[in-house]
């Protein structure tokens, strides 16, 4: 968090981004922009051509080096972790859930996790205050009162599609992954690996596929249910991820 705690690479920060955002932008452009005298600025640009972050183009005029570019990229990763974390902590004093019934402005309500999401109900015993009015199905602001169980992890269930070269979803039981499906009405359904998604297609569900694994593990870490079909040859990467994320996982078999 330097670029917070040094006025100095605060107003780096601040030319770079104006030299990378607007590169037809000169140095007094830069200096009305950000209310400083041409002297100070031009003390800054003097120490960050020094220093290799920026070149001279044309007097007055510059370009941010590869090294500029890593600097920046270093403090935009501190900034969006801090930023996350202070998003965090101001929406955790509200509560976005599904309605399940009626609800009225001011209405005592019970919350709690359900599938992967939150679900909230008029209720007397209540752990929650209802912000806004909502009809059933519709979305409402609730402030917690009282204690939320968090989520269990949900269940993944990881299914093996041959590669291509050893029969992709041609080898796939499709009848038994079908049952899988159908079993569990509630569970996302993603395919990592073109065979995992002919797989799917074939018993016509139509799995997320783009970031197929990210969704895997954001939606076990809120409670739903996952089923994934993967590929066997990026199985191993998949194992690896939920392993490093403490999620647990059952492997299913299901070749003809």
């Amino acid at each position: 968090m330097n670029v917070l705690l040094s006025r100095k690479d605060t107003i780096r920060f601040l030319i770079l981004s104006e030299l990378m955002v607007n590169p037809e932008c000169n140095q007094r452009d830069i200096a009305r922009k950000l209310n400083l005298t041409p002297q100070a600025i031009s003390e800054h640009f003097k120490e960050m051509v020094g220093e290799g972050l920026i070149n001279v183009i044309h007097k007055g005029y510059y370009e941010v080096t590869k090294k500029g570019e890593e600097w920046m990229s270093r403090n935009l990763i501190d900034l969006h972790v801090f930023s996350e974390e202070l998003l965090k902590k101001i929406y955790s004093k509200t509560v976005v859930a599904i309605a399940k019934g009626k609800i009225k402005e001011n209405d005592r309500v019970r919350y709690w996790f359900g599938d992967g999401y939150i679900f909230a109900e008029k209720s007397s015993n209540g752990n929650g205050t209802a912000l806004t009015s909502a009809e059933d199905g519709e979305d409402i602001l609730i402030k917690p009162t009282g204690s939320f169980e968090p989520p269990e992890k949900g269940e993944i269930i990881v299914v093996k599609v041959p590669d291509v070269a050893e029969g992709g979803s041609r080898r796939l039981n499709l009848n038994e992954f079908r049952e899988l499906v159908r079993s569990r009405p509630k569970s996302i359904v993603v395919a990592i690996g073109i065979e995992a998604l002919v797989a799917c297609r074939k018993i016509r569900v139509e799995p997320i596929f783009f970031g197929a694994k990210e969704v895997c593990i954001e939606a076990a870490h809120q409670g739903s249910g996952v089923i994934v079909a993967c590929t066997e040859g990026r199985i191993n990467d998949l194992l690896r991820s939920l392993i490093d994320e403490n999620l647990e996982f059952e492997i299913k078999d299901i070749v003809i």
